[in-house]
């Protein structure tokens, strides 16, 4: 499968079709190295902004930004779960070089994604409220929290923006452009944190301005990547609509929502499931909230990496289906294990063994620290099961069985905050330890188990078995 035959686009090419004709494991390592950066940088909105708040606002408003997260969380997570979806069947276009069907996906996605990312706003605006406060959140840090839902909400719509056109063009083989994006913004962001807030004494409402401003860049930038680089037509061309083009087909739109739709559940109802456990610990105090949110930002910290290569085990799977090539499918699959769980093993060792510093970045506050190094120092054990359940999802998403990921995750989700409210009010923190730790072994035993069945009979006489 070839784009462009134009020899000035040749290379670009060969960049772009690493996946489909390259070595496994340092075609995988080399196209998820971008996106494990950018995860990190992503990471860094979040992780700058609590930093920030903790060091310039106190611990009111590290409490405010703490409750916001989760239910923030589960609109970025049906964002992010429905660009997934697209993801899987933007890749197999590329793979099968039909660039007509790339189109079609690509003006429905972006116009049908910005419809629905305006209700998610809409209803943001009128539940964050009554949810804050159904959780037990007092009115105070209701209003703090609030100061900032609002402003987020507003610019939900370049969050949309970016993660779409960033997974677009990584399921077109191209991972470094979103990567320099990202790099480029969040540094923007981190300074006007500072500069807002540190500077200018505009509070919490200075952290969600910046976060919005950085996202509205980076929306902007890719676009202009996608229509204005004349220097790889090979790739963009296609994707290069005219305002005037970009009408949503109704066929097309419904092969979008059937792929698209478990994988945005899936997102959301594991975020609703933080949302429901930290609900369980307001009644510990502020210091606890927060502490454990700070573990939480850890945590996501550490899954940039596990992240990252199941993002491009999902490209790389789909590419490949969609070119035909089958029998790369079980080398990308194990390709990803050797690399994610080396990882995890390296990841949970630090976590283990320096929790106290990790928690310190954040706050000064020695109960907020002893409550965030409960859950670090707890969860550094049993970190490689997570990053084994990522990267196996990430085989599923590739295959396009996003209703399997849904299922399973799902199930652990119930579980986990079914032990949580058992485990909670006996051992508090390491209660949630116990539940989320229970429900990534079920994960792992439920889709690991699948997906090795999987390979055994449907790709071992390298048939496709879709």
């Amino acid at each position: 499968m070839t784009y462009s035959d134009t020899g000035s686009s040749k290379t670009e090419t060969s960049k772009t079709e690493r996946l489909l004709t390259g070595e496994p494991l340092p075609s995988l390592l080399l196209f998820s190295l971008p996106i494990i950066c950018g995860n990190i940088f992503l990471q860094l909105y979040n992780i700058v902004d609590a930093i920030v708040v903790g060091r310039y606002l106190g611990s009111l408003s590290l409490a405010g930004i703490s409750v916001a997260a989760p239910l923030m969380d589960v609109l970025y997570a049906l964002i992010l779960g429905g660009c997934i979806g697209i993801s899987v069947l933007t890749g197999r276009a590329f793979g099968a070089g039909d660039r007509q069907q790339l189109r079609n996906l690509h003006t429905t996605a972006l116009t049908g994604g910005a419809a629905v990312t305006i209700l998610l706003s809409a209803a943001g605006f009128v539940f964050s409220r009554p949810i804050l406060l159904a959780q037990g959140v007092s009115e105070e840090t209701c209003a703090e929290a609030l100061s900032y839902l609002n402003i987020i909400l507003a610019g939900l719509i370049f969050s949309f923006l970016y993660n779409y056109l960033s997974s677009l063009l990584r399921s077109c083989g191209d991972s470094r452009s979103p990567f320099i994006v990202l790099l480029c913004s969040s540094t923007l962001h981190a300074l006007l944190d500072v500069l807002l807030v540190g500077k200018m004494g505009l509070g919490i409402r200075g952290v969600a301005c910046s976060t919005v401003f950085s996202q509205f860049v980076s929306s902007v930038w890719l676009f202009l990547i996608i229509y204005q680089n004349s220097d790889r037509p090979d790739t963009l061309e296609t994707l290069r609509v005219p305002l005037s083009g970009l009408r949503p087909d109704p066929a097309v739109g419904l092969s979008i929502l059937a792929f698209s739709w478990a994988s945005a559940l899936q997102q959301a109802v594991v975020c609703t499931g933080r949302l429901l456990i930290q609900g369980m610990l307001t009644g510990l105090g502020n210091e606890a909230v927060s502490g454990y949110n700070m573990g939480m930002r850890v945590e996501q910290f550490l899954f940039c990496f596990s992240q990252g290569i199941s993002a491009a085990l999902v490209v790389a799977i789909s590419q490949n289906l969609g070119s035909g090539n089958y029998d790369r499918v079980k080398k990308f699959y194990y390709s990803s294990l050797v690399s994610g769980i080396s990882l995890s093993i390296l990841i949970g060792s630090i976590c283990v063994l320096i929790p106290d510093r990790i928690i310190g970045i954040f706050s000064g506050d020695p109960a907020v620290i002893a409550a965030g190094v409960v859950y670090t120092g707890t969860m550094g054990f049993a970190y490689v099961l997570a990053y084994y359940f990522e990267l196996v999802q990430g085989f599923f998403r590739g295959l396009g069985k996003l209703k399997i990921t849904m299922t399973a995750s799902t199930i652990q989700i119930i579980l986990r905050v079914l032990l949580s409210a058992f485990l909670v009010p006996r051992y508090q923190i390491r209660g949630i330890c116990i539940a989320v730790i229970s429900g990534w072994a079920l994960l792992c035993l439920l889709e690991g188990g699948y997906s090795l069945r999987i390979l055994r009979t449907e790709y071992a006489d390298r048939r496709p078995g879709l």
